[in-house]
């Protein structure tokens, strides 16, 4: 992980490892409830507003993933993950899907900061018109 923050500067860097590591544990209790709680909020949630959407969807390897998951079951999830992403960007009229082949899930905002950064501003500009 902490090759991920190799260019953030040092006063920050050991911080930020540090918040991420903790915010990973809590994150990893919260997934024991996934399926009984959280999946049924998402199917009582309201309909996604029609607003300007971007769906970033990263197809890259995620070393994270590859050390909790068997091979098999990354492969099945990354070959369905373009279409559900595809699906959610759908439920808006504005939406869009961008796929980067060179990022993995968990570490999208350090590995292509540029297309988060990109697709932000993209997002403040729609906003704007």
């Amino acid at each position: 992980m902490i090759q991920h923050f190799a260019a953030w500067p040092e006063p920050v860097r050991q911080p930020l490892a540090a918040r991420h590591l903790a915010t990973w544990r809590i994150a990893s209790r919260e997934n024991q409830n996934l399926y009984d709680k959280v999946a049924s909020e998402f199917r009582q949630a309201p309909p996604t507003p029609d607003l300007p959407l971007i769906v970033l969807t990263a197809m890259g390897h995620d070393a994270t993933q590859a050390h909790l998951w068997p091979a098999e079951l990354l492969r099945e999830i990354n070959e369905g993950k373009p279409a559900l992403h595809a699906e959610l960007a759908a439920e808006s009229s504005h939406g869009e899907q961008r796929i980067l082949d060179d990022a993995g899930h968990g570490w999208l905002h350090e590995e292509r900061a540029d297309g988060v950064i990109q697709a932000i501003n993209d997002l403040i500009a729609r906003a704007r018109r």
